[in-house]
């Protein structure tokens, strides 16, 4: 295998491991989202807040949902523009553009958050598995 093909394949891994991490989240198994996480894993998707290890990962996701109790919502996750940068250690740095989508009973779909994310993905027993994720609102970079 060449280079090329060992990056195309690599991209293609990455891209099907996403899909699959986005619909536990938006099916809301927080517990199944986490375990994409290392166990020391680190995930900060809301400003000001990180939360460590695939427990706290569950609890943060648990309190950041509360809010939608009494306005229920379809929330749908879309990651596009994925820049994956092989390390020196094996790990895999990912930088890509992610878009929330939010559909309440009886209304349109609704653009929400508009992001940049970076991830550093990890091999464990040979799949991937998120080491860190880094979420930035766009509307918050615009504040500065």
């Amino acid at each position: 295998m060449t280079a090329t093909q060992d990056l195309t394949a690599l991209y293609a891994e990455i891209q099907h491991f996403y899909a699959r991490q986005m619909q536990l989240m938006d099916g809301r198994d927080f517990e199944g989202f986490a375990a994409t996480f290392t166990e020391d894993g680190e995930f900060s998707h809301t400003p000001g807040q990180l939360a460590r290890t695939r427990a706290g990962i569950v609890a943060e996701l648990r309190e950041f949902h509360r809010r939608f109790a009494q306005a229920p919502v379809v929330r749908r996750h879309w990651f596009n523009m994925i820049v994956a940068e092989p390390q020196p250690d094996g790990s895999v740095r990912t930088t890509y553009y992610a878009q929330v989508i939010n559909t309440r009973p009886g209304a349109d779909a609704q653009v929400g958050p508009s992001c940049v994310v970076t991830d550093v993905l990890v091999r464990a027993d040979g799949a991937l598995l998120n080491k860190s994720r880094q979420v930035r609102q766009d509307r918050l970079l615009l504040a500065h």
